[in-house]
């Protein structure tokens, strides 16, 4: 599988494949496709994972792209201004990612994951469940924003606003504490809670969840009023 990157803040994602190999992807994410690649969609690594992935806001379905009779193309699009992160893995390593990050895999199985500590994804307004992507292959995640790629030693910990934090190496100690200090909660400007990561491990973080990205632009959506007239201001 050989694969590129193009473009900057929307991004497109392209694939070759050979034959026989298979790409996986949430439904409604491939741009476009060379005539001889073959999707399948399916409700992949059984029905109880799929009701898991929808709950974290992943897509109840999966499609696979095999290309036939030669090698074939298959590229996706960001659907966020942000970044498409490569990673792979190898056999036993695992990533937890953000809902909606997923963007498609070579062949391994999507699954998704409660968080141990059920307060931290409600409390921090980022979702219950985690998406879960393990290996061995090549992953494909869609953050908002940039990207920073934080290694973290044993012991280390960092603390991240809760949207930012895009995915993190399975095994790292994750929670998630309330903001203390009530002129912190009121005029500092960040949510109120903060997510703990601990070492060792890899984080990544990216600089605009989508949900700040939606607020932004909430802000400039007409609004109806009374005499049913827009409102723009």
């Amino acid at each position: 599988m050989q694969w590129n990157l193009s473009g900057d803040v929307m991004q497109l994602l392209t694939i070759e494949l050979e034959p026989d190999e298979v790409i996986t992807s949430e439904s409604g994410k491939m741009a476009y496709m060379s005539e001889n690649i073959d999707m399948d969609t399916k409700a992949k690594s059984g029905f109880l994972s799929s009701v898991k992935r929808k709950f974290a806001g992943e897509s109840f379905f999966l499609v696979e792209f095999t290309p036939k009779g030669g090698n074939g193309v298959v590229t996706f699009a960001s659907e966020i201004p942000g970044k498409i992160i490569p990673i792979k893995l190898e056999e036993g390593e695992e990533i937890l990612a953000q809902k909606d990050a997923f963007l498609c895999a070579q062949e391994g199985s999507i699954d998704a994951e409660f968080t141990e500590k059920l307060g931290a994804g409600f409390l921090g307004g980022e979702g219950l469940i985690l998406v879960k992507l393990p290996g061995p292959g090549q992953t494909f995640l869609n953050v908002g924003g940039e990207v920073a790629e934080v290694e973290l030693d044993e012991g280390e910990k960092i603390r991240i606003d809760t949207g930012c934090l895009a995915a993190f190496e399975k095994g790292m100690d994750y929670s998630v504490n309330r903001v203390k200090g009530v002129k912190n909660i009121i005029w500092g400007g960040e949510g109120l809670f903060l997510a703990t990561v601990k070492g060792p491990g890899k984080v990544w973080v990216q600089s605009m969840p989508i949900k700040d990205l939606a607020g932004r632009i909430a802000q400039y959506i007409p609004k109806s009023s009374n005499n049913n007239s827009f409102s723009f201001g």
